[in-house]
């Protein structure tokens, strides 16, 4: 990670993330799973503008789906790039089943506007969450 004048690390960052949300048989669920973190994470990070992703599992809500992840791009190109044609083409008997495990799916592209650029960060140092208890 590179440093900022500051001293404090600083991560490149997409101006769009790329929404992707889903419900899975739950008989299935590690199947599918397998399948995302094995096999379309890594393939999707391969085409150019893809940034990063991070997958996360619904703890608590209501009216939302059960898995969540959120794809960082440079911007909405590598959707309508040839590299992520050849992709959706590549025949995949586990994405094939995968995909058929999903029972709901919502998915959105959204472009970031505030900051222009960047993040905001916190770099109080200040977090008393991560403090131990009895230290």
């Amino acid at each position: 990670m590179a440093k900022q004048k500051d001293n404090h690390p600083i991560q490149h960052i997409g101006g769009t993330v790329l929404v992707v949300m889903m419900d899975v048989d739950p008989e299935n669920e590690a199947e599918f799973n397998r399948w995302y973190d094995e096999e379309h994470l890594t393939e999707r990070l391969e085409i150019p503008g893809y940034v990063s992703a991070r997958r996360f599992k619904l703890e608590e809500g209501e009216g939302v789906l059960k898995y969540l992840c959120i794809w960082e791009l440079e911007d909405g190109s590598p959707l309508e790039s040839a590299e992520y044609q050849a992709q959706r083409e590549r025949p995949s008997e586990l994405r094939d089943r995968a995909l058929g495990y999903v029972t709901q799916r919502a998915r959105g592209l959204y472009k970031q506007i505030t900051p222009v650029v960047g993040a905001f960060e916190d770099h109080s140092g200040f977090h008393p969450e991560r403090e131990k208890v009895g230290s």
